[in-house]
């Protein structure tokens, strides 16, 4: 099994540290890194986002790496990637997180629970005269990302989230997207007064945008989804995997 650099000591005061190359690649080839530094030292994807592009507001494509900032953006890059639904993210696994319990564990595929402790390296390739200063996780969406993390070698628990659907999205702004995504935390079948709540925690911004979000979700599900009665729609994601 593979290891990173691992030592036990403080934690690492900055958002600026690269993740080992070593361990991208052991994950295999990435269409896009939406969040790198503006000098990146090495390529971690085939096409990169730097703070000058704003990785939050352009447009994801492919699979996805996410390394995103520790700090208090954290919850917004996640959000983000629990929309995308494609891709492999590293952070800390610290499962107590609004992050983890509102994007991580009701989305992702599966997470593997990294043995030890990643050193991390500064923006000439260096590593870091400490740790992380706490265990970190790398969380797959999708069956293909799920696969690449169990074969990668990289030594940890590689727990798998039965209970989620196998669900490829690439990140959209329409709200037929964003009802298919709402969809994953849902029954067989969902009144639509838990569509709306669900729209709400999928797309906060796009609902808080639009007065009359209910009205465009009710015409949404009319145009692009089963009713199963008057008031309740049938929810895809539990029949089939989509993929769009």
């Amino acid at each position: 099994m593979k290891k990173f650099n691992v030592n036990h000591t403080s934690e690492i005061g900055t958002d600026t540290w690269l993740t080992p190359p070593e361990l991208i690649k052991s994950l295999g080839d990435f269409d896009l890194d939406p969040c790198t530094p503006l000098n990146m030292p090495w390529p971690t994807a085939k096409n990169h986002y730097t703070i000058k592009d704003d990785g939050l507001k352009s447009p994801w494509f492919g699979r996805v790496w996410l390394n995103p900032p520790y700090g208090r953006e954290l919850i917004k890059w996640m959000e983000k990637m629990s929309l995308h639904l494609n891709g492999v993210s590293l952070i800390f696994a610290r499962t107590d997180t609004k992050a983890f319990q509102d994007y991580i564990f009701p989305f992702a595929s599966s997470i593997l629970f990294i043995k030890g402790r990643l050193t991390f390296l500064d923006i000439k390739g260096n590593p870091g005269i400490s740790n992380g200063g706490a265990a970190s996780v790398l969380i797959a969406y999708g069956e293909d990302n799920v696969q690449a993390i169990h074969e990668s070698g990289i030594d940890g628990k590689h727990v798998f989230l039965q209970s989620q659907p196998i669900l490829l999205v690439g990140f959209s702004s329409t709200w037929k997207s964003v009802v298919k995504v709402a969809f994953t935390k849902l029954n067989a079948t969902a009144a639509l007064s838990d569509i709306y709540k669900m729209v709400s925690i999928v797309a906060p911004d796009k609902v808080i945008k639009n007065r009359h979000f209910e009205a465009k979700v009710r015409q949404t599900l009319q145009l692009h989804f089963e009713r199963a009665e008057k008031g309740r729609y049938v929810n895809p994601n539990k029949q089939q995997k989509l993929i769009f």
